[in-house]
């Protein structure tokens, strides 16, 4: 693990380094700080993700539910102060009631998580349509804008979120029985069961965490950039597991960390800026971010083959 993190943190900095020679801008404190912001959003989303994936799942309605969360927060605002909380309210228990069918459907129904979570995410976006008409209304109640744009000390609010739930997830993972059942569950299931685990709570308790942390992406992006839009979540789709995988966190399950999953957020957000500054096409961003996963897909994979053989002479 240890590798594993440590490799994704070596890859961020060299690419760093290579847009600073590029572009010397790069290297000033304030892009450094953009950086940071713009990391936070999908950083929050891909926390959620890794849990997922720990327990040999993956989520892929999280794009479907931080459009909800912005559709919702802000058509129940209604640029009203007194309905700040209730919008946050009704946005994050929505996402719990998502993640919680996410679960079911794939604990109970036993239907695959790509299938269930690619299906609900279809729902969620044509959901946000009928309910829009295709013209999203509302806004953000007065002062929810600080959540998203406001800064202490220099660093912006949504990058300090960002960490608090990186830290107080990495402390779940790392030192809680749950986390430990993730681990368990995601690195053979049936020893799991026949160790008296909880499996289908166990992952419908990750699933729903995922939903809750996408929603909490979809408001601060919401108070960052004041208003409804239908596309809003689309950018999660494939960078929320880019991030992870590239942290090192194995698409087969049991495998990775938080921690990892915050440096992998922070490169695939630099590399994304990278291509801006060499004027890349967005088609090419997307070759780029499956071209990133599949890479380290393999990377880790050989890792893992070499590490197995020398443990097993």
């Amino acid at each position: 693990m240890v590798q594993r993190v440590g490799a994704v943190w070596l890859a961020v900095i060299a690419l760093y380094g290579v847009s600073g020679l590029i572009s010397p801008g790069m290297l000033q404190l304030s892009q450094a700080i953009n950086i940071l912001q713009i990391s936070a959003f999908l950083g929050i989303v891909a926390t959620g993700q890794t849990l997922a994936l720990l327990v040999g799942g993956i989520d892929l309605s999280v794009a479907g539910v931080v459009t909800m969360s912005n559709i919702v927060s802000t058509s129940v605002m209604a640029g009203l102060p007194q309905n700040l909380w209730i919008g946050v309210f009704m946005s994050l228990s929505l996402a719990g009631m998502v993640g919680v069918i996410n679960g079911v459907l794939v604990t109970m129904f036993r239907i695959s998580p790509l299938v269930a979570t690619l299906g609900m995410n279809s729902i969620l976006f044509g959901s946000a349509l009928v309910y829009t008409q295709g013209a999203p209304h509302g806004a953000i109640s007065p002062g929810f804008d600080l959540l998203g744009r406001g800064h202490i000390s220099g660093l912006p609010l949504s990058t300090i979120s960002w960490l608090i739930i990186a830290i107080a997830m990495i402390w779940v993972t790392r030192q809680t029985v749950f986390g430990r059942y993730l681990y368990a569950i995601g690195a053979n299931s049936t020893a799991a069961y026949l160790n008296g685990i909880p499996i289908r709570f166990t992952k419908i308790c990750a699933y729903a965490l995922s939903s809750i942390l996408a929603a909490f992406c979809g408001l601060l992006l919401t108070s960052y950039i004041g208003s409804p839009s239908l596309g809003i979540g689309e950018q999660f789709l494939l960078t929320s597991v880019a991030a992870a995988v590239v942290g090192g966190t194995s698409l087969n399950g049991g495998l990775g960390s938080i921690s990892g999953t915050v440096g992998g957020t922070i490169f695939v957000t630099e590399l994304n800026s990278f291509t801006n500054i060499v004027r890349v096409s967005s088609g090419t961003q997307f070759i780029l971010q499956g071209a990133v996963i599949a890479l380290s897909v393999l990377l880790y994979r050989s890792v893992s083959t070499v590490r197995h053989n020398h443990s097993f002479p």
